[in-house]
């Protein structure tokens, strides 16, 4: 790895990030809200607390001295009361630039100014995005992004709006969603088709099952009550949810395999070896065997770090771990686990199709020639 090669993969997708931070940081005359930057910080008060679970915290409170960016620059002292955990605010330091909302000829703090931040690590993602991977490659995935989150804000507003069937609209949006993103990412290929169809069938297919136990169970142990900020049936938007959940992990999935099976094609036809069905399916599960266990653990460790801070909070506020179970951890397991189901059942259904597809072509292509 020569210098060059750091200054212009590595070093310049910095420089420009940081760049971008510069100009964003200094953006505040194009908000309508005021934008002032803290110049200083006073601690003037700290006060021990505790609960009745004996947790402990520190109650701070801070004197900013705040200069207004976008009007007529004058300076301004609030207070700001938060404790140390930072459960109940957040803990102001100085250079910090925030928002301000102004009630009643008074000033209040908002929150803090990020866009600046978010600025820099969206350039630096898209720069060292382009420098690792192919040009064209990089900005078809970047519009396959965008546009998933144009249609996934398209279908909300018409959920909001027109409150149509939960499942057969989110349902369509996991299909355009599948669809839009291979087609960006793979082009329109034999490979794009067959790994769409083998994460739509294998998606149905584990959500079939997944209900089908659920029926038969009466839904035991399951606590579709305990989602959050649902205003509508909870079931049905867990199920929402879990779909798109799904169709992400078995994507990963199905992509691997067809992708391998698809390499081992085009190195059959260079070396003229005809393979069976049979060989390919066999070479498909072995693939998916290699994938299986480490796609699972990424779903478990992703489940665990968004539990972890619930669970926390569950257990220093005096919950028992049943509890916990029942309330915090329920619905993310069952979700873990019927996407860990999906992912093994992607592997013999994509080794399969695949497998049926390769082989039709390798037969066509020997009766044209």
């Amino acid at each position: 790895m020569n210098i060059k090669f750091i200054i212009k993969k590595i070093l310049l997708p910095i420089l420009i990030s940081v760049f971008v931070f510069v100009i964003v940081d200094n953006d505040s005359f194009i908000y309508q809200m005021p934008v002032g930057r803290i110049v200083k910080v006073t601690t003037t008060n700290i006060q021990e607390t505790s609960d009745d679970f004996q947790n402990k915290d520190r109650e701070i409170t801070q004197k900013l001295t705040i200069k207004l960016l976008n009007n007529n620059h004058q300076k301004l002292t609030l207070k700001n009361t938060v404790t140390e955990s930072q459960t109940t605010g957040q803990i102001y330091r100085k250079g910090q630039q925030v928002i301000l909302k102004k009630i009643g000829g008074n000033y209040q703090l908002s929150t803090l100014k990020r866009d600046a931040l978010i600025a820099a690590l969206i350039t630096l993602f898209i720069g060292l995005l382009i420098s690792f991977q192919r040009f064209k490659s990089s900005i078809f995935l970047i519009l396959s992004l965008i546009l998933n989150l144009v249609y996934f804000v398209i279908v909300i507003g018409l959920d909001v709006e027109f409150n149509p069937p939960v499942l057969a609209l989110f349902g369509g949006l996991s299909v355009i969603f599948a669809a839009s993103s291979l087609l960006f990412v793979l082009g329109a290929t034999r490979q794009m088709f067959y790994t769409f169809i083998t994460t739509i069938l294998t998606t149905l297919l584990t959500f079939v099952l997944t209900l089908t136990v659920l029926k038969l169970t009466g839904n035991t142990g399951v606590h579709f009550e305990y989602l959050e900020y649902v205003t509508q049936n909870p079931s049905e938007f867990f199920f929402v949810g879990t779909m798109i959940s799904v169709l992400g992990a078995i994507m990963d999935g199905t992509g691997d395999i067809v992708a391998g099976l698809f390499g081992l094609a085009r190195q059959n036809e260079l070396n003229n070896i005809n393979m069976t069905r049979i060989n390919y399916i066999k070479s498909g599960i072995s693939i998916g065997q290699e994938i299986i266990g480490t796609l699972t653990n990424v779903l478990f460790m992703i489940f665990m770090a968004e539990a972890l801070p619930m669970t926390l909070l569950l257990l220093r506020n005096g919950n028992t771990w049943s509890y916990i179970a029942t309330v915090g951890l329920n619905l993310g397991l069952l979700q873990t686990v019927i996407s860990a189901i999906g992912i093994v059942l992607a592997v013999p259904i994509t080794a399969f199709v695949t497998s049926i597809g390769l082989v039709k072509y390798s037969e066509r292509k020997e009766i044209q020639s």
